[in-house]
């Protein structure tokens, strides 16, 4: 997805991503008589953790004041 908006617009240098790692378990349907083919899943009540990814310009300059007002980045 970065890559995508960094191609899109040149006029941004860098992209950061913070998400929620979320688990999502198969479903067990054997109880059932059924199969479960990897295709019901159920998430869990609560992430554990988050993901941090930033995708930027190879070329772009560090900017670190540039996320210094946004919460959750450092």
């Amino acid at each position: 997805m970065g890559q995508k908006v960094l191609e899109a617009h040149s006029e941004i240098d860098e992209i950061k991503f913070s998400m929620p790692n979320k688990h999502h378990f198969l479903v067990d349907l054997t109880p059932f008589g059924l199969d479960n083919p990897n295709e019901v899943f159920y998430a869990a009540d609560r992430p554990y953790g988050l993901i941090e990814a930033t995708v930027q310009r190879e070329d772009a300059a560090p900017a670190p004041a540039a996320w210094s007002g946004i919460a959750g980045f450092c």
